[in-house]
Order: C-alpha cells, then structure tokens, then sequence
C-alpha cells in the first residue's frame, strides 16, 4: 500500500459496537449517540452538524454500524479536500431519489456524485442498475481489474457484499466470500494510495450471537489491513 491510514475511529451512533470490545478497545471513539433521527436517513441539517463534529477525522479508517448508516460515509467525503476516486463495496446500489433535504442509506450516493472533490464512482456490486450518471460506473466483483482510478481512492465497504454464510448482515446479500473481498482490497492497495475509508454492515443485534465475533474478526483484519505497516500485498 502507497500510503497507511494513520488512524482508525468508530462512530458511535449506537451501542453495537460493545458487541465487539477488542474493535472498540483499538479505535479511537466518536460519540455520536445523543444526535436523534440518524438510522436510515437523517436531515442534512443534521448530517452538516455531524460534520462539523468529525471535521478532525482525515486520513481515517472510519467503523460506522449497521448498513442502517451507510449515509455517513457522505459526511466523511465531504471532509477530504482532494480530488478522489470513490470506490464501493456494497451488494445494493445506494443511488435513488429521496425527501429534499435529506439524505438516506439507500440514495448517499446520488448526493456523493454531486460532491466537486468526488471526480468519479466505481461500485463493485451484483446488482443491475440503471444509473444515469457519468460519474458512476456499475462493476461485478469479479471484474474489479476494469477499475483504473484517476485520482487517490477513497474506500467504502458495506459487509453486505459477503455471502451469508462469511456472514450474516441487517440486509440481503451478495455472493463474495472473505478471502475475496481481501483480494480484491490488496489489488487496490498494492496500486493506488488509499487516503481513506469506513465499513458498516454489522449482524443483527440478537444477544450470543456468534455473528457478533465473525464480524469484530473481518473488522479487526480490515483494521490491519488499512493501517498495520506490516501487511501483506497481493500482486
């Protein structure tokens, strides 16, 4: 990787991550938990309040829940003052109309090709969309060597992506199993200069849930993935 994030954050808006304490003991910790109405959608009043909290967070692997706040990866955009490409892990394409004036996990998107620093979207997904938006280009998993980022990339990752049975997230699902997703992530990282990134898709909240660990583990290998400057890169 050309260059490590220097920091890692979770965004607190919930209390999930206590389901997974060896994550938590390893960030730093946002709180952003006493901030109303931000699961599924928020205002843009409010998202331009969360941030103003978080305009210190640069250079940042960026842990941020459920799919449920996929949204806020729009906030953490909106931080970066470079030119970036934008590349997306995500079984669902967030790219949709909504309510004016706010924004929601299914339509970040759109608003995130509206971004001047934002010069292209490359989504690796499943899924068939009809997108029209030249900025945004629509690629399988399995053709992630199509992507040539012009500029520095940012990276954002909804578990969502991975099959159910790697494991099993708020929504439905994509086919990629884990050691794919880290392929693919290693092809990147061995070519381009990650400035940036943030993961949602955690399980469900159901109490001993074995889910809970299987995810901290994926987390805690993205974690060292973005920021150990021992790791590993593929070719």
């Amino acid at each position: 990787m050309k260059c490590l994030l220097s920091s890692s954050y979770i965004l607190m808006f919930d209390n999930y991550y206590s389901f997974q304490p060896r994550l938590k003991s390893l960030c730093k910790i946002a709180d952003l938990s006493n901030i109303r109405s931000t699961r599924y959608m928020c205002s843009k009043s409010t998202l331009k309040m969360i941030s103003e909290r978080i305009k210190n967070i640069k250079n940042s692997l960026c842990f941020l829940g459920s799919g449920d706040f996929h949204h806020f990866s729009l906030v953490l955009l909106k931080n970066i003052s470079q030119k970036i490409s934008l590349i997306v892990f995500d079984k669902h394409i967030d790219y949709s109309d909504f309510f004016e004036g706010f924004v929601s996990c299914g339509s970040w998107l759109k608003d995130a090709c509206e971004l001047e620093n934002v010069a292209e979207v490359f989504v690796l997904s499943e899924e068939k969309k009809n997108v029209e938006n030249q900025k945004l280009k629509i690629i399988s998993p399995s053709e992630y060597r199509k992507i040539q980022p012009q500029f520095d990339i940012y990276i954002s990752i909804d578990k969502d992506i991975l099959n159910s049975s790697s494991l099993k997230t708020t929504w439905d699902q994509g086919s990629c199993d884990v050691a794919t997703l880290f392929d693919i992530l290693s092809y990147f990282a061995s070519k381009y200069t990650i400035i940036g990134s943030d993961v949602c898709g955690e399980p469900p909240v159901n109490f001993f849930s074995p889910e809970h660990k299987k995810s901290e583990d994926i987390n805690l290998r993205l974690l060292n993935f973005f920021t150990s400057s021992s790791q590993l890169l593929a070719g």
